[in-house]
């Protein structure tokens, strides 16, 4: 009598493994990818306190109190993500819209307030013309310039009470074949509307390069590699920084008088400066003590 073949009598095991699922059940999960960013609050530059709630589809999380900072783990592709805050018994909601992310994604600084306004202006080659579909951001916001350049950011973050930190924001607009524009608001909102008029963006193959985005070169020492900057007026934060490992940091700050603070682990330091014109580059140093 002939025996039945290895194949066919373990045929019936394999069938019941596979009738199981195989022992993975249920599929692969979803792929996931991270948002991160951090949640400003535009009226002092501070993150907001309490927290903000940063939520896109199912999955939230709320920003660290230190400095605004989150990071939130959602489906691959999402494409916005809504914070929300109640800061001095102020509520303030703002949807975030951006490209599909299918990796993972920094949001940059959101800025939230207890108003909005539009911030409109003009993409313009320093070679002369409108630049279409150059990609302008502000506080969070994104907008594309039109055939002729133009572009309006709405719902940009606004206090009309304390203005100081929307003053001091930096915008960029960016265009193939360009070097980036940078832009600040140049005064507060008349009927909701900014206008920071023409963005220069210089072609890349002009023989005149753009000025750098920054008006401030700075050291911190000694041995401040890493150390956390702040520019303030008063104590309203206008702007923050991180060192770099030998000390060194530039920050774009609009034309005014400030005083730039640093904490490196138990040490700090504190230094004034002023800037006459963004166009032109300040040199500061902070000692640490």
């Amino acid at each position: 009598m002939k025996r039945p073949s290895l194949f066919w009598a373990a045929a019936p095991i394999l069938l019941l493994v596979l009738a199981c699922g195989g022992g993975g059940g249920g599929g692969p999960a979803p792929d996931t990818v991270s948002l991160f960013g951090r949640v400003v609050w535009i009226v002092n530059g501070a993150p907001p306190n309490p927290a903000a709630t940063v939520r896109s589809g199912d999955a939230s999380t709320t920003s660290n109190l230190i400095d605004g900072g989150f990071s939130l783990d959602v489906p691959s592709g999402a494409d916005e993500a809504t914070v929300s805050a109640t800061v001095s018994g102020v509520p303030a909601v703002a949807t975030f819209t951006f490209a599909p992310a299918t990796s993972s994604r920094d949001l940059g600084d959101l800025y939230l307030g207890p108003q909005t306004v539009t911030v409109s202006g003009r993409a313009l080659s320093t070679g002369g013309g409108g630049v279409a579909g150059a990609v302008v951001r502000l506080a969070g916001r994104t907008a594309v310039s039109d055939a002729t350049g133009r572009f309006s950011l709405m719902n940009v973050a606004y206090s009309s009470d304390f203005p100081t930190v929307f003053l001091g924001l930096q915008g960029s607009a960016s265009a193939m074949g360009f070097f980036d524009g940078f832009f600040s608001p140049p005064s507060t909102a008349v009927s909701g509307v900014v206008e920071v008029g023409d963005v220069l963006l210089t072609p890349v193959g002009s023989t005149t390069p753009p000025p750098p985005p920054y008006s401030l070169n700075g050291t911190v020492g000694p041995s401040g590699g890493g150390a956390q900057l702040e520019a303030r007026i008063g104590t309203t934060v206008i702007r923050r920084a991180t060192a770099d490992a030998t000390g060194g940091f530039r920050m774009w700050l609009a034309a005014g008088t400030y005083t730039i603070h640093a904490v490196s682990g138990s040490r700090s330091g504190s230094a004034p400066v002023t800037v006459t014109d963004p166009s032109l580059i300040v040199d500061v140093s902070v000692p640490l003590s």
